[in-house]
Order: C-alpha cells, then structure tokens, then sequence
C-alpha cells in the first residue's frame, strides 16, 4: 500500500484474465486508494488462457479502471522475448474472440507506450504546479 498511496503513482494493477475482475485482490487494493481508477492502469494477463468473455470484461469496465486496460500473452517456457512478441501479435490478429479487442489495447509495445505517455502527463502536470 505505501507505493500505491502517493498521488503521484501510476498503480499497474496486474491481474488474470481467468479471474472475476471485481473481486481481484490487486483491483481491491487500487480501490481504496485511487476511488476514481483515475490513477490506476489494468494488465490483464494470461489472454490465451481465458478469452471467453474477455472483450466483455475489459470494454465493461466494472471496476472503474481510468487508465484503461491492456491485454497481454505471457511468455511460455523458454520463449525469447521476440518469439513470444510475435505470437502475441498474431494471437490478437487471428484468434476469433480475442481479435475482437480494439488493437490499442493488445500487446507489450501498447502497454510500454501507454506508461510513458502517462509518465510523461504526470511529469508535465508537476513541472505546471511548480
């Protein structure tokens, strides 16, 4: 709770696609920090393992999540970085569920650029205040 406090924090509330959202533990904690979500950004996780339902959950958004969510593929065994990458692209391009999912919310690379754009407003909103 100490790192999530500050309202300056990004909370990267990483959860399974194979649990309720609602009752996720990481999305309880965010919750009684950030009441608005408007702090907290949601890494769904394991994609390929639960993708009923999935483009329902994330577009609901039950949980009041302000940064929104990204999707992502783990990497499985002794996958390189690239390898796993690729098949994640095409996981989300091809698979008839999860390709439903608005591509600006899929992927590593969406959620790498997504934390520096909100870094980057943070930074900016402070250097304002003075």
């Amino acid at each position: 709770m100490e790192f999530i406090k500050p309202e300056e924090s990004i909370i990267l509330s990483v959860l399974s696609a194979t649990v309720d959202f609602p009752t996720c533990e990481s999305i309880r904690m965010s919750q009684l920090v950030d009441k608005t979500g408007e702090r907290t950004l949601a890494v769904v996780t394991k994609s390929d393992k639960a993708p009923d339902g999935l483009h329902e959950k994330v577009m609901a958004d039950d949980v009041k999540i302000g940064l929104g969510y990204v999707c992502v593929r783990n990497r499985i065994g002794d996958e390189s970085y690239e390898e796993a990458r690729m098949k994640e692209t095409t996981l989300f391009q091809t698979h008839p569920l999860l390709k439903k999912i608005d591509k600006s919310m899929v992927g590593f690379p969406v959620l790498a650029k997504k934390l520096v754009q909100i870094q980057a407003n943070i930074i900016s909103k402070r250097l304002l205040k003075g």
